[in-house]
C-alpha cells in the first residue's frame, strides 16, 4: 500500500503549501492523518498476527528502529542548518523563532522532551489550538509539529499487542467505545469538539481499529479463496480508485469533510488493495518513501524563508516537494546503515 501512502503524504504536503498541478486533494490533511491510522492499524494488525506473535519485545524494538533514527536524523539537519543560518544571517527559523521568544520554562520542559522523544507533541498541539485563537502555543516550540500523529499512533502501538490478544468480539466493542467516545465529545465539547476529535488519541482510535478490523476482514476472506481468482485484479482497481478520490476529493460534490462513506470505502479495500500489491517491489518502494517524507516537508517548509527570493510563489510547492523527496533520500540513505546494524524486520 506504498503508494496509497505517497498519495496521502503528498496531500498533506498541498494542505500545509498549496495545490499541485491545480489540484488540493483532501483540500486538508485531517483525512489524510486519519487514513494513515487506518493503514497503520490495518498494517499493525497484520505484522503482530504473523512476524510477532508472542514477541512484543521484538515488536517495541523494530517500531523504534522504525520511527526515531529518521526523526532523529531530521531534527538534527533542521537545528545544525537552523543555528548557522541565525549566526550568519541573524535571522530564526521555524520553532528556533519561537524559542527565541518562548520564556516559560515549564514550555521549555515540554518542548524539549517532545522534541526529542515525540512524546507528548499531540497534546501540545490541542494544548496550543485550546488556549490560543491563532493555534500557536507549546506546539510552536516543536520543529517537525507533524509528530504530533507519530504520537497518536506510539500510543496505539504501545497498546495494539495487547488488543490482538483480545477475542474478535471484543475488538469489535473496543471499536464501537471509540466511536461512542466521538459522539460523547461531539455532543459535550462545545465549539472546540473538532479539536478533541482530532488531537485527542482516544478519539482516534475508531480508524485504528477499523484497520485492524480490515485484517480480520481479510483473513476471513483468504479463508474462503475470494483472492483466488480476482482479488489481485480488484485490488488494484480499487486502489486507482482510492487514489483518484483523494486527489480529486476536494472538487467532489458528492461527498463533504471527513464524509463516512469515504472511511467505509476505504475500510472495504484495504484488504484487497494489500493482497494486490504486497508482493510489490515498487509499492514496498513507494511505502518506505512515506514516513519520511511526511516529515521531511515540514523541515523544508521551516527552513524554506531564505528559498522565497530566488522561487516565485507559485512554484513553492514544486520546489517543497523536490526538496522533501531528496532530503527523504539523504534520510534514508543514513537510516539504511542504521537499520542494517541493528537488523529491523520491518
Amino acid at each position: 500500500m506504498g503508494i496509497l501512502r505517497i498519495i496521502l503524504a503528498l496531500s498533506v504536503i498541498v494542505a500545509h503549501v498549496g495545490p499541485l498541478f491545480g489540484l488540493q486533494f483532501f483540500g486538508n490533511g485531517v483525512m489524510a492523518v486519519e487514513t494513515f491510522y487506518m493503514l497503520s492499524g490495518f498494517y499493525m494488525a497484520l505484522v503482530i498476527s504473523i512476524r510477532y506473535h508472542g514477541r512484543i519485545r521484538d515488536f517495541y524494538f523494530n517500531r523504534f528502529l522504525r520511527l526515531f533514527p529518521i526523526y532523529w536524523i531530521l531534527v538534527l539537519i533542521f537545528f545544525v542548518f537552523g543555528t548557522l543560518y541565525r549566526i550568519f544571517v541573524g535571522n530564526s527559523l521555524g520553532a528556533l523563532a519561537v524559542w527565541r521568544e518562548c520564556h516559560d520554562p515549564l514550555l521549555w520542559i515540554w518542548g524539549c522532551i517532545s522534541n526529542l522523544t515525540m512524546v507528548g507533541a499531540d497534546w501540545a498541539q490541542l494544548y496550543g489550538h485550546l488556549t490560543n485563537r491563532n493555534g500557536e502555543g507549546v506546539n510552536g516550540l516543536i520543529a517537525i509539529q507533524p509528530i504530533w500523529s507519530v504520537s497518536v499512533e506510539i500510543v496505539f502501538y504501545l497498546a495494539v499487542p495487547f488488543v490482538i490478544r483480545l477475542s474478535k468480539f471484543a475488538q469489535i466493542v473496543v471499536f464501537l467505545g471509540a466511536i461512542a467516545l466521538r459522539a460523547i465529545i461531539w455532543a459535550l465539547g462545545g465549539h472546540q469538539w473538532t479539536l478533541w476529535l482530532y488531537y485527542f488519541a482516544p478519539a482516534t482510535w475508531v480508524f485504528f481499529m477499523g484497520g485492524v478490523l480490515a485484517y480480520h476482514s481479510m483473513t476471513w476472506f483468504e479463508k474462503h479463496g475470494w483472492f483466488n481468482r480476482f482479488g489481485v485484479s480488484i485490488g488494484r482497481i480499487l486502489a486507482c480508485l482510492l487514489v483518484l478520490q483523494i486527489v480529486f476529493y476536494s472538487g467532489n460534490k458528492l461527498l463533504h469533510f471527513q464524509d463516512w462513506r469515504y472511511y467505509a470505502a476505504v475500510w472495504c479495500s484495504l484488504p484487497f488493495v494489500f493482497s494486490a500489491f504486497k508482493n510489490s517491489f515498487i509499492d514496498g518502494a513507494f511505502a518506505s518513501l512515506s514516513y519520511p517524507i511526511y516529515l521531511a516537508h515540514y523541515v523544508i517548509i521551516s527552513l524554506y524563508s531564505p528559498l522565497r527570493h530566488f522561487v516565485p510563489p507559485q512554484a513553492t510547492i514544486y520546489a517543497v516537494v523536490f526538496l522533501s523527496f531528496l532530503l527523504c533520500l539523504v534520510v534514508l540513505r543514513f537510516d539504511a546503515s542504521i537499520q542494517s546494524r541493528f537488523k529491523r524486520i520491518v
